[in-house]
Formats: C-alpha cells, sequence, structure tokens
C-alpha cells in the first residue's frame, strides 16, 4: 500500500476557520426569531435538535427533527441535511449547538445554534435537561483597563495529507465528539481558579472592543469573534494553557472554541458568558435573567390540526 504523504496544513484549515468567522453567518437566533420563523412555517429554516432523543420524543418545538449531539458528525446523517437552508440548532443550553453549528459551517452548511437552547424557550425543566437557568448574574466586577497580549505562540502542527481539509475538520471534529469533551467551564468553576491564581487558563473576550472597554474580567485579553481566525491574533494564544473564550451568553464563545479545537488548540466557553458572570447592559450585555420565554412546545407523535395555520401557534 502506497504511504500518503503529510503536510503541515494548519494555514489551510486556518483560511477555512477565518473565512468562517469573519462572515456574517457567525451569529446566534434568539428564541423570539425562531418562534417567528416556526409560526410563519417559513421554509427557509430547518429545525435541527441535538438532544438527547428520548427528551426529543418528550417534547421538542414543532417541525423540528432530531440529531443527538454525538451523531453530530455522522456522515449518514449530515448527508441528509440541506445546505440551501439555514439550519437552527436546538440544545439544552446553546453550548453544544454554538459548538456543532461552528463546524457545520466549516463544511459548507449554514448553521446557527439558538442562544441558550431550550433554556431561552421555556421554562419547564424537563426540556431543559433539569437544569435551571440561572435566576440572577452574579454581578462581579468587571475592570476597565486592558489587558494585551504579552508574548507571541508557536501555533499548533496539523499534520494532514494535502488538499484534505475537509476531511480533517470532519475528523478532528469527530474525534472531539468521541472523547466526550465538555468545552464549557462554569462562572463558579473561574471564580475559583482566579482566587487561586491559577496559571492554568488564559482568558479571552471575544465581545466587540467597545464592550470590552466598557468592562471585562480582569487579565482577558480582547480578539473580537470575528478576528479570531486571523493568523496575527492566533499567535497570541498559548499551547500550554486552556484558553477561556468569553462572550455575550456563552454561545457566541462556544463557536469559537470549536473553531479553536478545530485548528489545534485547547479552549473552552465560559458557560452563560457575561449575560451571568455580570449583566451589566452598558458593556451590551442582556443580563441572564432576562433571556427565558414560554414558548409551546409539542411531543413526537403531535399532528397539527389541519383548521389552524401551520407552526407554533
Amino acid at each position: 500500500v502506497e504511504e500518503v504523504e503529510l503536510v503541515e496544513q494548519f494555514e489551510a484549515v486556518r483560511q477555512v476557520v477565518d473565512s468562517y468567522l469573519s462572515s456574517d453567518q457567525v451569529a446566534g437566533i434568539t428564541a423570539e426569531e425562531l418562534y417567528q420563523i416556526v409560526k410563519e412555517n417559513n421554509s427557509d429554516y430547518l429545525l435541527v435538535d441535538i438532544r438527547a432523543n428520548s427528551d426529543f420524543v418528550n417534547s421538542n418545538i414543532n417541525g423540528s427533527l432530531s440529531i443527538p449531539y454525538g451523531e453530530t458528525m455522522n456522515k449518514e446523517r449530515l448527508e441528509t441535511l440541506p445546505k440551501d437552508k439555514t439550519l437552527v440548532i436546538i440544545d439544552y443550553n446553546g453550548h453544544q449547538s454554538g459548538q456543532t453549528a461552528a463546524t457545520w459551517n466549516l463544511l459548507g452548511y449554514k448553521a446557527v445554534p439558538l442562544l441558550y437552547g431550550m433554556q431561552s424557550w421555556t421554562s419547564e425543566i424537563a426540556p431543559i435537561g433539569y437544569e435551571a437557568l440561572p435566576a440572577q448574574p452574579l454581578q462581579q466586577p468587571l475592570a476597565k483597563e486592558g489587558f494585551l497580549p504579552q508574548s507571541e505562540f508557536d501555533q499548533p502542527e496539523i499534520k494532514y495529507p494535502e488538499g484534505k481539509t475537509e476531511e480533517y475538520i470532519y475528523t478532528a471534529a469527530k474525534t472531539y465528539l468521541d472523547r466526550n469533551y465538555k468545552g464549557l467551564i462554569s462562572a463558579e468553576e473561574l471564580q475559583d481558579a482566579l482566587a487561586k491564581d491559577s496559571q492554568d487558563y488564559f482568558l479571552v473576550d471575544v465581545r466587540d472592543a467597545r464592550h470590552y472597554e466598557q468592562g471585562h474580567i480582569s487579565g482577558s485579553i480582547n480578539i473580537p469573534l470575528q478576528e479570531l481566525g486571523d493568523s496575527g491574533h492566533l499567535k497570541a494564544l498559548p499551547l500550554d494553557q486552556k484558553i477561556v473564550l468569553i462572550g455575550y451568553n456563552g454561545v457566541d464563545a462556544s463557536l469559537g472554541v470549536r473553531s479553536l479545537i478545530t485548528l489545534g488548540y485547547d479552549a473552552v466557553a465560559l458557560k452563560y458568558g457575561m449575560s451571568y458572570w455580570s449583566g451589566q447592559s452598558e458593556a451590551g450585555i442582556i443580563p441572564i435573567n432576562q433571556v427565558q420565554k414560554d414558548y409551546p412546545l409539542t411531543p413526537l407523535n403531535y399532528v397539527q390540526p389541519s383548521t389552524e395555520a401551520a407552526g407554533c401557534g
């Protein structure tokens, strides 16, 4: 059997990541926006629920299909998804859907996560995995002084056959899923680490520069999410620390986390982002206690009455 030559592919993968992150596809969709899409039966969108199938069967957003998170890199399942529709990805709290949306976009799909997942859609406890949305932000103090990267680091190595960038992205994501990484850190865990002056974490705020300047976690540098794939910014990221991405709501950070993991970095998202850490609206943050709605859910065997308009009503 002829041996396949492995070549350095970091730059090829970085270009795909940068093209995605710098595009207008990088976004999340709110529960209010999704409710209107479902209510209007908008055929430009397809809802994909990545919660456990048992939870999907018990209650789901009308019109959605089930692909459990562990199967989101199953090639046969992926091949059934259209590339001419926007895929709205739904999970429990938005973090797994953010990660999934990133990889699916890198593979050529148009995918957006539902911000805060089912936790923004309903207050019912079962559909959100029996984990209640925090009642109030922590109101942690924010710093105003900027913090610039102190060093320039080597980039990760990606050895893969030449011209197989898409195959590498798929393989990297599947390996990540198979290892069952959590991909996030809670505010309480980060608080504890900062109190101990832990050097295990490297903090990167991915919000817009103007919001970073209005208040951020002390010690964090600012790389807006749209610029995270830039080669100059990537050189600010160390390979020997876990990178904590800090966004507005955590879902945005999860998009960045999966992008960085694809490039070979070790990264996690701050769970719920600044909406739980501080909730200070002047820094562009919607407090976490303002995001939950109570929109309808249906069991899997629900049949929409023909006398009513199609959708969520």
